[in-house]
């Protein structure tokens, strides 16, 4: 939710009198949870006498919210940023920006929804989610990066002075140094006024657990299949399994240009490639495992994952095998989503 500050001289005298309806709006997105109030303890007393003026009968109920607010303020550290400091010439377009939903873009609002939902399940932040569903957080389906890159762009300039719009996509890299047009548009983006989280690891599959890939076959021989390619997946560094296409793996015919080399195995059947792209990233896996991994693990797993988290079969424990940094970059895509709520 959005922090936000009224100054107390907006509750003064003929001040406080003009702009008493416009704050009252303000007041009822605190008392509804939607946005915080930031106040000082020293500026309840002040607040008290604006409610007594102009709603008397809900001045009790105002008071101990601003109350109960400047005792959050008081303990909160003083370096916090991100607070929306309404001023009398911006008050209306402040509270247009604050009723708007927020927006989240991604590139396609089925499935990155389902990674997201997943996430926050595990990692405790369920406020997203309930953001979404009472309708104070809109997902928009972008329809491929560019998509979403222009419509995070198109919705942040509806938006008066607080854009509050974020936008999360795949980086598509293909190792860990690797700067993509992904990074390049999601900072073009940023310059308009976008928030945006481009995501370390290549695609979202890349952060589904191996429990979870564990649970997708349904027969003996599907089961079978699965238990080979966790074998080879699990023989990868966690560099090398997060820039790994896990939907289509070293699938198909080395293509001809500067930016493919070719590796395959002599034996029908089991051709495979690395893209040039990954560079030296996987020049230390055995050829079984590349071969074992040319088929991906498909284009489904979003919803196995969300399935999974909501039958309670996976737990926060399981993302730690996507390596040391992987919880904490997904907490700050959810501080970053959470900065425009």
């Amino acid at each position: 939710m959005m922090r936000v500050e009224i100054p107390v001289d907006l509750l003064r005298g003929s001040q406080g009198d003009e702009n008493a309806e416009l704050v009252l709006k303000l007041i009822a997105f605190f008392r509804e949870a939607r946005h915080e109030w930031v106040i000082s303890p020293r500026d309840v007393d002040i607040v008290q006498t604006f409610l007594h003026r102009h709603v008397p009968i809900l001045a009790q109920t105002y008071v101990l919210l601003a109350q109960k607010a400047s005792m959050a303020q008081a303990w909160a550290p003083h370096n916090v940023t991100g607070v929306v400091r309404v001023a009398s010439e911006t008050l209306v377009g402040d509270i247009r920006d604050l009723e708007r939903q927020a927006v989240l873009v991604v590139e396609n609002a089925i499935y990155d929804w389902q990674m997201i939902e997943a996430l926050a399940r595990l990692l405790g932040c369920e406020d997203v989610i309930d953001a979404k569903e009472s309708n104070h957080l809109s997902v928009y389906n972008g329809g491929g990066k560019d998509g979403a890159i222009r419509h995070a762009v198109d919705q942040a300039a509806k938006f008066s002075r607080t854009r509050r719009v974020v936008l999360v996509i795949d980086s598509d890299s293909f190792h860990p140094a690797d700067r993509t047009d992904n990074h390049v548009k999601a900072d073009a983006a940023a310059s308009k006024g976008v928030r945006s989280h481009v995501l370390s690891f290549r695609e979202m599959e890349n952060y589904i657990p191996n429990r979870v890939l564990a649970r997708q076959p349904r027969n003996p021989v599907g089961i079978s299949s699965m238990a080979k390619r966790l074998k080879s997946l699990k023989a990868f560094s966690p560099e090398q399994r997060a820039h790994f296409d896990m939907k289509h793996g070293f699938k198909g015919k080395p293509q001809m240009g500067a930016d493919q080399k070719g590796r395959h195995s002599k034996k029908a059947g089991t051709a495979y490639f690395v893209p040039e792209r990954h560079g030296d990233l996987y020049d230390e896996v055995a050829e079984q495992d590349l071969i074992t991994l040319q088929e991906g693990f498909g284009t489904g797993l979003p919803a196995l994952f969300l399935e999974e988290v909501m039958r309670g079969g996976i737990s926060e424990q399981d993302l730690d095998g996507l390596g040391p940094s992987a919880k904490q970059e997904l907490r700050s895509m959810f501080g970053t989503i959470r900065g425009v709520i």
